[in-house]
């Protein structure tokens, strides 16, 4: 399987008045953004970026903090500073509002956009996102994700980037480890070989997984209900949270479609991507 080679005729940039944001951009038309979850780059979604720029004008970032993107003047709270960012991206290209993609981390930042921003988005599609608090009791016998084993697994991998360590760190994210090209190792492993990005990326991970402080904006029921941009939520069978979690979401935003894609872990746009883009597209071609 490729990797950088899907990409081939992409460009690869950077923008921002604000920030220096790397993105990787394909195609023309209505303006979709993806992004990216913790701990990953915009070449996570490799292998959605053309086939979604074949009818979009598709920008994908890499977060502050990750990637190629500005590492310095780290924020605990981590969301507010992510959801600049976007702005400050969107502001450079001229785009006064976009459609809007986010998995795990970004379906976190994409749906705190949309709540705070609502005019900036268009369309909303919610990949697996993680930072949602459900209310007490609504989903009988569930119980939330711990994250201690997933942090200290994490640190691990920044503490001693070798190879085996940043493939079983890339493996966690789909249910099929099989499917993960060494390219898609190697382009993690040279990003967390960057020391610049590697302790910027130790306070990410830190924070991120199981602290208080970016919890303070965690995604609440209430919050979900004021989402007025058509809404997308996008599951994987088999992803670190159950889908049970992506059906509550689904049924708080007003009129939110939801779909759940079988053997299909974390790295739901990336594993089954084919089934990914014509459910993304389908949606976004709906009136």
């Amino acid at each position: 399987m490729t990797y950088w080679v899907d990409l081939l005729g992409c460009q690869v940039r950077f923008v921002g008045n604000r920030h220096r944001t790397r993105i990787i951009e394909y195609g023309s038309g209505p303006s979709l953004i993806l992004l990216h979850g913790t701990g990953g780059h915009a070449e996570n979604w490799v292998r959605n970026i053309k086939p979604l720029g074949a009818r979009y004008h598709v920008i994908a970032p890499d977060f502050l903090w990750h990637g190629a993107s500005d590492t310095d003047n780290f924020d605990p709270e981590i969301m507010p500073g992510l959801i600049a960012q976007v702005l400050d991206l969107m502001d450079a290209l001229g785009q006064e509002s976009a459609h809007v993609e986010g998995q795990s981390l970004g379906g976190w930042v994409a749906a705190l956009l949309a709540m705070r921003h609502p005019r900036r988005v268009r369309k909303l599609i919610l990949t697996v996102p993680m930072g949602y608090v459900p209310d007490a009791g609504s989903i009988p016998g569930y119980v939330p994700m711990a994250f201690t084993k997933l942090r200290e697994a994490s640190l691990a991998c920044l503490a001693n980037p070798d190879w085996a360590t940043m493939r079983q760190r890339v493996e966690r994210l789909v249910a099929d480890p099989a499917i993960v090209p060494d390219e898609a190792v190697a382009v993690r492993q040279r990003f967390y070989q960057d020391p610049a990005v590697n302790a910027a990326q130790r306070q990410v991970i830190t924070h991120y997984l199981g602290g208080e402080a970016p919890m303070r904006h965690a995604l609440t029921d209430a919050g979900l209900r004021s989402i007025t941009a058509p809404t997308l939520v996008y599951w994987g069978e088999q992803n670190l949270t159950p889908p049970v979690l992506g059906e509550r979401i689904a049924s708080q935003v007003p009129g939110a479609r939801y779909h759940c894609t079988p053997g299909t872990g974390h790295w739901a746009q990336f594993e089954n991507h084919a089934e990914h883009d014509r459910v993304v597209l389908d949606f976004l071609a709906t009136a």
